[in-house]
């Protein structure tokens, strides 16, 4: 829950500064947090072990584009 005000801060002093920066998420981020993250201001999205070590890899990357 941290990760994602910090997020929601970045993403407004990168708006108020005019400027185009890219956040990227890496480490801890799951299919309960993604769309948080994303909705906070995250760009990017890095899920390795939540997805690496799920049962069906690809069904659970379908299932964070579509959060």
């Amino acid at each position: 829950p941290s990760t994602v005000d910090k997020v929601r801060k970045l993403k407004n002093l990168i708006n108020n500064k005019g400027a185009t920066t890219i956040i990227e998420v890496d480490g801890g981020v799951n299919s309960e947090n993604a769309k948080s993250l994303v909705d906070a201001g995250a760009s990017a999205l890095v899920a390795g072990s939540f997805v690496f070590k799920s049962n069906d890899p690809v069904q659970t990357i379908k299932e964070l584009r579509n959060t």
